[in-house]
């Protein structure tokens, strides 16, 4: 049993003003006429079930709806994530940062609170060693040097003393300096005493003249009174943190029975 082909439409009978527009104003063909179906029939003549052979060119496949939304979907994904990723960046990046600002802040709390609650260092003089020699050029002239032992006491429970390099010391009599020189750079643990030797050298000017005789004097003691006065650069520290260079001003009084041999303090007094 043969299958009917529809016949195909006569070009003659087609108007060319019915043809659809595009929107660059040039008209479109017509589609393609469709290609005849083969129907064959069954070699079991019998039977009603018939074989229709389409054309391959004539396969038309059309995606189901749901490829649609598989592409809406997976296409929408990437950006809502990345949208999502980008509050969230900020937010550990601003976290990192209130952190940071935080614990620079508690540092410098820590600090604070070291130098308000600190205490500063005691001093007390132990001995005072003179050594000279008598110049020939100026006959009322000497070189001396001298040796200060001072005594530090560090007050703080917790917390150390560094003592910084650039620390001055004068030692003077009646108001006139006799000798300079630089405190020595240091540590000092915290709550605890310190034996602290410092250096002078004489300013090779004219001594006065009950130094220069206590000097001399090797039977008869002849006492004589000096001033002691340092400025000091100090740091306190607790563990690892230090705080910043601080100021500090000592002046000692002291009186020994003599600056020659078997020199003695009689009496001394540090503030600071």
């Amino acid at each position: 049993m043969e299958g009917r082909v529809p016949p195909a439409p006569d070009g003659d009978d087609t108007d060319d003003n019915s043809l659809p527009l595009h929107s660059s104003g040039s008209k479109s063909l017509p589609p393609p006429p469709p290609s005849p179906l083969l129907i064959t029939p069954p070699p079991d003549m019998n039977s009603e079930t018939y074989v229709i052979q389409i054309p391959k060119d004539q396969i038309y496949r059309i995606p189901p709806p749901e490829n649609a939304l598989f592409v809406e979907r997976n296409g929408k994904k990437p950006v809502e994530k990345n949208k999502k990723s980008r509050p969230q960046c900020w937010v550990w990046i601003t976290g990192s940062i209130l952190v940071v600002l935080a614990l620079i802040i508690a540092l410098i709390l820590v600090t604070l609170s070291i130098v308000y609650r600190s205490k500063s260092p005691s001093f007390s003089v132990a001995h005072v060693l003179v050594k000279y020699a008598q110049n020939s050029t100026h006959k009322h002239s000497q070189s001396a040097g001298y040796t200060i032992s001072l005594k530090a006491n560090n007050p703080n429970e917790i917390m150390g003393i560094d003592y910084d390099s650039g620390g001055v010391v004068t030692l003077s009599s009646e108001g006139k300096k006799i000798a300079t020189g630089k405190f020595p750079s240091l540590e000092q643990e915290e709550n605890g005493f310190k034996k602290i030797k410092v250096f002078l050298k004489g300013t090779k000017e004219t001594l006065p003249k009950e130094i220069e005789k206590s000097m001399k004097a090797n039977k008869t003691k002849v006492p004589v009174s000096l001033t002691l006065n340092a400025k000091l650069r100090v740091k306190l520290k607790l563990g690892v943190i230090k705080t910043w260079i601080l100021d500090m001003d000592v002046a000692c009084k002291i009186k020994v029975n003599t600056l020659g041999v078997g020199s003695m303090i009689l009496s001394e007094e540090c503030q600071n």
